[in-house]
């Protein structure tokens, strides 16, 4: 096993470096604290489910690896918390000679006038320049947080309007005569679940995305998510 001293001094020499080498480059990057109880607080109403096998906040699953293989939906349903002005990233990244392209996305976001990168799914916080510098990433696409976040509002409030039919509307009718206000404060606290769509288009906002979500929407921000990851055929 390679120390961290060692590593680096490869990465002095211009030696070529393995993705394992790397990764511990990249885990050995000292944040500022407050970069990380910045995030916290800001993706504190994101809660995640991963089919029906794990679940938890993205700060529970991502250190323990559990968001990888998820990045085009981790990538979008966590973004939507952040400024209009931070974005993801879509691409290829150069681990090495063995995976010369792995297919990728990650956010990237601004603090105190440093720009960095969230990677849920490979469990990296860094900053953007160093990321860019390890991986050198090839990016194929991108997209705003407005616009991830327009595009999920826009197809959570027309499915919902979809599903407003009049057969529906009696039923629930009879549900609140027969349980009264209780029953009307326990569906303002449980939003219907809606399955978003996404396309192949590597701009689009909602990439690949099938996941299902339920949303507390005010003011036509959105306060509170929780995502649930099926697998889809994209």
């Amino acid at each position: 096993m390679f120390g961290i001293n060692e590593i680096l001094g490869k990465v002095l020499s211009q030696n070529p470096l393995t993705e394992e080498e790397k990764f511990k480059i990249l885990h050995s990057k000292r944040i500022d604290p407050k970069v990380l109880k910045y995030l916290v607080n800001k993706l504190n109403n994101l809660y995640i489910e991963v089919l029906g096998d794990y679940e938890g906040s993205l700060f529970e699953l991502m250190p323990v690896g559990k968001l990888m293989g998820w990045c085009w939906q981790t990538t979008e349903s966590a973004i939507v918390f952040l400024n209009d002005d931070d974005y993801i990233e879509r691409g290829n990244l150069y681990f090495d000679e063995r995976t010369p392209k792995y297919y990728h996305s990650w956010i990237c976001f601004h603090y105190n006038k440093e720009e960095y990168v969230l990677d849920p799914c490979l469990s990296f916080l860094c900053r953007k320049e160093d990321y860019s510098k390890i991986f050198k990433p090839d990016v194929k696409g991108k997209v705003s947080t407005k616009a991830v976040k327009d595009e999920l509002i826009r197809q959570i409030t027309t499915s919902k309007e979809e599903d407003n039919l009049e057969e529906e509307k009696r039923f629930y009718s009879v549900l609140k005569k027969m349980f009264g206000d209780s029953y009307k404060k326990d569906q303002e606290g449980n939003e219907k679940e809606i399955t978003v769509n996404g396309s192949e288009d590597v701009n689009t906002p909602l990439y690949r995305n099938g996941a299902g979500y339920k949303t507390k929407l005010k003011n036509g921000k959105i306060k509170k998510l929780t995502v649930h990851y099926y697998y889809t055929d994209c």
